[in-house]
């Protein structure tokens, strides 16, 4: 049965290479067509525009607590600060400041680009041509190379050229250091082994691999020639991978022989064997060899010898005679050029592969990591992320800031649940990542403040999904007192942030503190086409921003699949997706409140209801460990085509779904929230489905209860086995 799934997957796979040809959607558009779009979006778009700009403001909206305030020394010592001072905006607060980067959206990032000492060429003249997305080049006759910006601390003349830069943590090995020249001379390898093989900024290198650190030198040696990068986790599955890497054709593979999870050591070989066959692409596979094991297995395969080469060996290949490092060699292309494909969770179709440009997302992510987060030279990040995840490449940019990155392979909460606090003390880390779900884990039990030096711990990230006020009020109790904490949203799309932290705001409960800089984003009333305040709507950009995407990869001159995407419902105006709230403490630049995605959105009696909502108070409830919540059509009866709001519950272990217990949930969802988020059915399950990088699979579960529809690709959760039970209970009905 393997082989003939296998060889079903290649027959399909050597279909999309015959149709599909690496970096053609991106060739430069012929301008005649680019004329005829803008012309047709434009006679639009005046009504578009004067309507978005007219918002509507609940002004009985409750301020939500200051849970932490910067002193006015601190605020002082901030790149946010100091910027802000640069472009001479007057006044205390954030919101002047954002107004004027939206307004002056070409000079704010021509400015920032040169404040944050971008290294480029060319001319900064035009900002961008276009006006409409997605028909919008950023710095169309600018030249940079991704991996340069971020190895300039190695250079022989940077003051932080021994300083450490990357420390690799695993389950597999000891740690590993690299200081930023260290760094820079192994990038140097890389490349050259990748130039000797022919390798050039027209072709794809793919990484299926863990967080280690000879993925990011992998990931820099590949930028430096230009060359497309995309990467993935080794616990996907290979049809999950062939979904993925089938769409951008890679020519080299960097893998291992295997990973090391809870301890438990675990084999690549048939995983790769498999993808070697339905990825002709492939011509050759670098090996890491994490597990000393499999090194004899892998040397004695047939079918991987000839095209296998040890990372070490790879690294002698890309080495001068005398075994140094060569120069380095970075290839300068336009700030727009495809250097990152992204892919959506799969879950509910084939995932979408997501081009992002080489100096959008450097400059991104360099003002989201050097302004909104507070980085600075010589801070450490851990960001408990995987390859698999955006917030892996997020994380790997804090190299530009000359900020010490430290990756970790295995299971975070292993062996003990704090033991991601452990590492933050060792390590003396100032800005930790992490997800709600840990934070919710450890509220019960773990408590940092008493058990740990965090002394160092100055900035805390979370993301995945909302974070909720008991999160808040954990953090504030039981691990710092002193922190910012900056629950921060974007996603895969744009590989950045949306709203996310902010140093000279105040941390208010359940909020996301700001709207990011050149990011003309509101909530917005599609029915009253306006933007709101202090009223839930959706979440839209309502103009150009440097983090779109530079297309997807399969897509037509058109550039269909892309606009499908965001741009359906009004040109050029992007819809994320995410129902949201402004709140209003920081005017019409924050703060936020998330309350899920607006396709999972609840909506009993026709009332729209975010998911979190619900999740707030039902996963405060003690007997609850974790919950899932969807909107089930009622299929007969008086009620017909209404809404019911259904719960999925995880209990604390040995408990069973009594009674009291469900009472328990619909009064404290009454209490909290009203009569309308009180769940209609509660089921009790023993898994919550989550994606990969932590998102609970909403609207798979609603599509299978609805009408029976699966998942495209169970290989996209965490955990495959977790959907089995809902498959079960949708077929016996609720």
């Amino acid at each position: 049965m393997k082989h003939v799934a296998l060889f079903v997957l290649l027959i399909v796979v050597n279909e999309k290479i015959k149709q599909c040809q690496p970096f053609a959607p991106f060739l430069p558009a012929k301008r005649a067509l680019m004329t005829i779009r803008r012309n047709q979006f434009l006679e639009a778009a005046p009504e578009t525009t004067s309507s978005l700009h007219n918002a509507s403001i609940n002004t009985n909206t409750t301020k939500n607590d200051i849970m932490w305030e910067p002193s006015q020394k601190y605020v002082q010592e901030t790149l946010m600060y100091k910027f802000k001072k640069h472009v001479n905006i007057q006044g205390e607060g954030y919101e002047e400041l954002w107004k004027w980067s939206i307004e002056h959206s070409d000079e704010f990032w021509s400015t920032l680009m040169d404040f944050l000492n971008l290294q480029y060429s060319g001319s900064k003249i035009p900002v961008k041509e276009g006006t409409i997305l997605p028909d919008v080049e950023y710095f169309p006759n600018v030249r940079v190379n991704f991996a340069e910006n971020l190895l300039k601390h190695g250079h022989p003349k940077s003051p932080l050229a021994q300083s450490e830069a990357l420390v690799s943590v695993s389950e597999a090995r000891p740690d590993i250091r690299w200081t930023f020249a260290r760094l820079r001379e192994d990038a140097s390898r890389v490349q050259s082994a990748l130039a000797k093989m022919g390798i050039t900024e027209h072709d794809a290198v793919a990484a299926y691999l863990p967080n280690i650190g000879e993925t990011i030198l992998a990931m820099l040696g590949t930028t430096s020639i230009g060359a497309l990068w995309t990467s993935t986790s080794p616990d996907f599955g290979v049809p999950a991978v062939v979904d993925r890497f089938s769409q951008v054709l890679p020519k080299v593979l960097f893998t291992a022989n295997g990973y090391v999870s809870k301890g438990e050591r675990i084999s690549m070989l048939n995983k790769i064997e498999d993808l070697m066959e339905a990825l002709p692409s492939i011509q050759r596979v670098v090996m890491i060899h994490l597990l000393d094991e499999e090194r004899e297995e892998w040397a004695s395969n047939s079918k991987l010898a000839s095209s296998t080469v040890s990372w070490e060996s790879f690294l002698e290949e890309g080495s001068c005679d005398d075994g140094s490092a060569p120069e380095n060699y970075f290839t300068r292309l336009a700030f727009s050029h495809p250097q990152f494909v992204l892919y959506s969770s799969g879950t509910t179709g084939l995932p979408k592969s997501i081009v992002h440009g080489a100096g959008n997302t450097l400059l991104q992510h360099a003002k989201e990591l050097m302004l909104h987060s507070d980085l600075r030279p010589n801070d450490r990040m851990l960001f408990f992320t995987t390859c698999g995840w955006m917030m892996w490449n997020w994380m790997i940019s804090s190299l530009y800031a000359g900020a010490t990155v430290v990756c970790w392979d295995g299971f975070a909460a292993y062996p003990r649940l704090s033991s991601p606090w452990d590492l933050v003390e060792r390590e003396k880390i100032t800005h930790l990542g992490t997800t709600p779900r840990y934070l919710q884990a450890c509220r019960a039990r773990v408590r940092p403040h008493r058990d740990n030096d965090l002394s160092k711990l100055r900035v805390i990230l979370s993301t995945g999904s909302p974070l909720a006020p008991q999160d808040f009020d954990y953090v504030y109790n039981y691990v710092h007192k002193d922190v910012l904490l900056a629950s921060i949203s974007g996603g895969t799309d744009i590989c950045s942030c949306f709203a996310l932290g902010n140093p000279l705001l105040p941390v208010r409960k359940n909020e996301l503190q700001a709207i990011g800089l050149g990011l003309d984003v509101c909530a917005y009333d599609s029915d009253n086409r306006q933007s709101v305040v202090g009223i839930k709507a959706e979440l839209v950009c309502k103009a150009p921003f440097i983090a779109a995407p530079v297309g997807f990869f399969g897509d037509d001159d058109q550039k269909s699949k892309y606009r499908s995407a965001y741009f359906l419902d009004e040109p050029g105006v992007w819809f994320h997706g995410d129902m949201v709230e402004v709140t209003g403490s920081v005017g019409k630049a924050g703060g936020m409140i998330i309350y899920g995605r607006s396709d999972a959105t609840l909506n009993p009696g026709g009332v729209r209801i975010g998911t979190s909502e619900v999740y707030r108070f039902v996963e405060s409830v003690e007997a609850v460990v974790d919950s899932l919540v969807i909107g089930d059509v009622i299929k007969s009866g008086k009620r017909a085509g209404d809404v019911r709001v259904v719960l999925f519950v995880k209990l604390e272990d040995d408990l069973a779904l009594t009674p009291a217990i469900e009472e328990k949930i619909r009064t404290t969802v009454r209490t909290g929230a009203s009569e309308a988020h009180v769940p209609a059915v509660i089921q009790q399950v023993q898994k919550i489905p989550y994606t990969k990088s932590g998102k609970k699979i909403e609207i798979a579960v609603r599509n299978l209860f609805a009408d029976g529809t699966l998942p495209n690709n169970l290989g996209a959760l965490l955990d495959p086995s977790a959907f089995d039970e809902y498959l079960r209970l949708a077929e016996a009905g609720l």
